[in-house]
């Protein structure tokens, strides 16, 4: 490993589920906040880890805290290689909330195949704060929850207007649970899951699979060198759960017997034939009026709303 080489690979938020528990991939509400100053201010990522955190402490109807994990820049951490060592931080850490520092951010976000588009945008004017829900809630109790995860945030960004239409409107998140169809080497499934995750994603905002985080994981821990043994996929995926990584977790179990392929689509578009595995499940989150929101705080756009 290369001194001075750092691998910034967004693999777990700050709580990870807990275990024996599963959550439907619909059961998401999200907001897209643009921040006065842009995401990639100090300012403004300063602001955004007490107002994410302030969220946590929300209940539903019945007094019970409805949030089960939140995904967001706030609560995302990055895997740091340094030399021979393997660490974790903060995505957002304040010591390196400098212009270099915040520059470096924006790279990482943007180059990651779970952040980009799914946390923020590419030009650093929106961010996504993705919150699953705790327990089953129809339309009308999901837009009252929305709403609470509203007022909360607006404790911080006060002067800010709502909206229902921004970057996820029309937009689906799909997720298909897989499994492979015969007992393969872990190299050959890893391969067949690569292909497929290219195959799925296209026309996709985003999409990705846990050979994504493997390959971005390996392409900065062993630059030029491509991933030629089941061996090295355990051994990646190690060093992933050595940190408690709960996206790769979340994506595949370590044996490859079991992955999940997500991806970011107009609604409407219709789940693949995936011919290579087995489907055991899909599911489908679709932006609406009481699942998505927008918090807008650009002063160019607060003038105009005003006027």
């Amino acid at each position: 490993m290369h001194k001075h080489h750092f691998i910034y690979v967004c693999l777990l938020s700050l709580l990870a589920l807990p275990v024996g528990v599963m959550a439907k991939d619909s059961d998401w509400v999200v907001v897209t906040l643009y921040p006065s100053q842009g995401v990639y201010s100090a300012n403004e990522l300063s602001k955004l880890v007490p107002a994410v955190e302030g969220l946590w402490t929300l209940q539903d109807e019945k007094n019970r805290p409805f949030i089960r994990n939140i995904d967001s820049l706030a609560t995302e951490n990055t895997i740091v290689a340094q030399e021979d060592s393997v660490r974790f931080r903060r995505l957002i850490e304040q010591r390196e909330l400098t212009d270099s520092g915040l520059a470096t951010l924006k790279t990482i976000v943007n180059e990651h195949p779970v952040l980009q588009h799914r946390i923020a945008d590419d030009a650093g004017e929106s961010l996504n704060i993705w919150v699953k829900l705790k327990y089953d809630y129809n339309q009308k109790e999901q837009r009252l929850l929305l709403e609470k995860i509203i007022s909360s945030l607006q404790t911080q960004y006060q002067t800010c207007t709502t909206s229902n239409k921004g970057p996820l409107t029309g937009m689906s998140l799909q997720s298909v649970d897989l499994e492979p169809m015969g007992n393969n080497p872990i190299l050959t499934t890893f391969n067949q899951l690569s292909q497929t995750s290219l195959r799925y994603g296209k026309g996709a905002l985003q999409h990705y699979s846990a050979a994504d985080l493997l390959s971005a994981l390996n392409d900065l821990m062993n630059p030029n060198q491509s991933i030629i043994s089941s061996e090295q996929v355990e051994q990646l995926y190690m060093i992933a759960e050595s940190v408690r990584s709960r996206h790769l977790h979340t994506l595949a179990n370590p044996s490859f017997k079991r992955f999940k392929l997500i991806r970011i689509i107009e609604n409407g578009a219709d789940f693949l034939p995936l011919p290579e595995f087995n489907i055991i499940q899909s599911n489908s989150w679709s932006a609406n009026e009481s699942n998505y929101q927008i918090l807008e705080c650009r002063p160019e756009f607060l003038s105009t709303q005003n006027t």
